[in-house]
């Protein structure tokens, strides 16, 4: 067999040049350029590849040469690290970096398991269990794709039946990356992509690998009776490098030379299977402790917080809210990457003008169904911040309230249509298909809008000049009546396509009537939730009460 294949001496990291080339670096290159073209991104393939490797890196980078002080993670973004600086932090860590081998393996179970090997196309999450033989999927990869892979499973691994255990966030975890702002048009390197994300203060000395890494000890196994791992049995970082299946990969020479059917390389040594036993790490107790997670309480009284996971493939400003600032009354956390990027972003703000006010935010997880996952969602939204604390307290003050705002229209537009359709007394289901369908349009109707409009407005806040006690006053009234607006315009012709008047029954005429009536009384500040509307929205109260008709609810 070759010489060992190493993580930091070997050129296996896939990612994509500013010419959109496709080319493997080593980990001491992520600073440089290639052929004098910028290194942009990953470029492994597979979106959930590209992700845990993302992560990967994040953590790495945290635990070599992380930042300390704000000030410290502003001067590695403008200046990084030149190759022999890393190379030199990484190489501190490479015992615990090489993929095969007798001693420790990367991602793989301290002890040479013995059984037969399961068929490497297993380590793919969207692969059930029943298609490992259908042509066409994965059958062969090399040491390269095989890293990938395993990094990729351990790092999101999913429920396995008794004792295989998911990963520290559960089952496909929902993951938030701040994608920082261009400089004069330019997108931003790997290299800024990955330091916008690398947490304060969590470096570790290469002697106490040992708790960042499991692989390099013996594994912290969990059958009846066995160990649960928590923040305090090992380092923090270890969130990064989670271990919670015990995997040993089955290595063979390439006699045929067949290619990695993920990355395309032909390897001397590929990979086509691998050996595990159940009863790995049981990660419990790591409330808030990913720095890469947006995380939920049920109820407040809940001991802690838990991983937020996707039930659906579709992202909107709903979850968008939640994934940025604190929703739902401090029940819905954001990443601390997200929470951590306006402060640290105003550290260079005068070299890089548009690092927070452009920045973006990258979700990306699988959405799952009883842990079993459904598809691999990835979003790239708006972020709209500021690093100006106050300012940003008024934008996150401000998408609150728009966000409720559409809510409670979204609901109205429901109640609305469901008595055109059924009539007053009937007794249809809110969630039934008609009227769910009402309510996904009328969130997808009302994306667009919603970013462009709260964009707009942070973009004025942000040059407003005067007292900051006095918004509510001079602006925020302005901006919620252009979203009113567009509520208003959405809401409406929602209504009349679901129950176009012109095909209606003459006994179903009155309910459509009254229906649109409700909705539209609602949205010129009538009734309870017209009230409630308004004042979300910072508008003056109606004048009048209309004197016949329905009440508003």
């Amino acid at each position: 067999m070759p010489e060992h294949f190493s993580l930091v001496a070997r050129a296996w990291l896939p990612v994509a040049l500013s010419d959109g080339r496709r080319e493997f670096v080593r980990l001491r290159d992520i600073t440089s350029t290639v052929d004098g073209q910028d290194i942009i991104r990953l470029a492994t393939g597979r979106p959930d590849c590209d992700i845990s490797l993302t992560e990967f890196l994040i953590g790495l980078l945290a635990i070599s040469i992380g930042p300390q002080n704000d000030g410290e993670w502003g001067q590695r973004y403008a200046n990084p690290p030149s190759t022999d600086e890393l190379d030199a932090a990484l190489k501190a860590f490479e015992p615990a970096l090489i993929l095969d081998g007798d001693g420790p393996r990367f991602f793989q179970d301290r002890e040479a398991l013995e059984g037969a090997a399961t068929p490497i196309e297993a380590l793919f999450m969207d692969v059930p269990a029943e298609h490992f033989q259908v042509e066409g999927r994965t059958k062969v990869l090399s040491r390269t794709g095989a890293a990938l892979a395993l990094a990729a499973l351990q790092t999101s691994a999913p429920s396995g039946g008794a004792g295989h255990r998911t990963s520290l966030r559960g089952g496909g975890p929902l993951t938030t990356l701040v994608i920082p702002g261009t400089t004069g048009g330019i997108e931003p390197t790997l290299w800024q992509r990955l330091w916008a994300n690398v947490p304060l203060a969590l470096t570790s000395e290469p002697e106490q690998a040992a708790h960042v890494f499991p692989w390099l000890g013996p594994t912290r196994t969990s059958e009846k009776g066995g160990q649960i791992t928590t923040p305090d049995h090992v380092h923090p970082a270890q969130a990064f490098f989670g271990m919670p299946r015990r995997i040993r990969l089955v290595f063979e020479e390439n006699i045929n030379q067949r290619p990695c059917d993920l990355t395309g390389l032909v390897d001397e040594v590929i990979v086509t299977g691998y050996v595990t036993r159940p009863w790995g790490t049981n990660y419990t107790a790591w409330s808030r402790g990913h720095p890469l997670s947006p995380y939920y309480k049920a109820k407040e009284a809940d001991p802690e917080f838990l991983p937020l996971h996707l039930k659906s493939s579709r992202i909107g400003y709903r979850q968008w809210l939640g994934m940025v600032t604190d929703a739902q009354k401090g029940l819905r956390v954001p990443a601390k990457c997200v929470t951590a990027f306006p402060d640290i972003a105003g550290e260079i703000e005068d070299d890089f003008p548009d690092i927070a006010r452009s920045a973006r935010l990258l979700v990306a997880g699988y959405a799952m169904d009883n842990m079993k996952p459904l598809d691999f969602a990835e979003a790239l939204l708006p972020l709209i911040v500021s690093s100006k604390p106050d300012v940003n307290r008024e934008i996150k003050k401000l998408a609150h309230n728009w966000v409720q705002a559409a809510d409670t229209v979204a609901s109205q537009l429901v109640s609305a249509v469901k008595l055109a359709l059924y009539g007053d007394s009937a007794k249809a289901d809110r969630d039934s298909t008609p009227l769910e369908a009402v309510k996904s349009r009328f969130w997808a109707d009302t994306e667009n809008d919603f970013y462009d409009k709260l964009r707009a407005a942070a973009a004025s806040i942000e040059s407003y000049s005067g007292d900051m006690a006095d918004l509510q006053l001079v602006f925020t009234p302005g901006a919620g009546a252009g979203w009113l607006a567009c509520l208003k315009r959405q809401a409406l012709a929602i209504f009349d396509d679901a129950v176009p008047v012109e095909d209606a029954d003459s006994k179903n005429i009155k309910d459509i009537i009254d229906g649109r009536k409700l909705l539209g009384l609602m949205l010129a500040g009538y009734g309870k939730g017209g009230s409630a509307l308004f004042e979300l929205l910072n508008q003056p109260p109606a004048e009048t009460k209309p004197k016949k008709g329905r009440k508003a609810a």
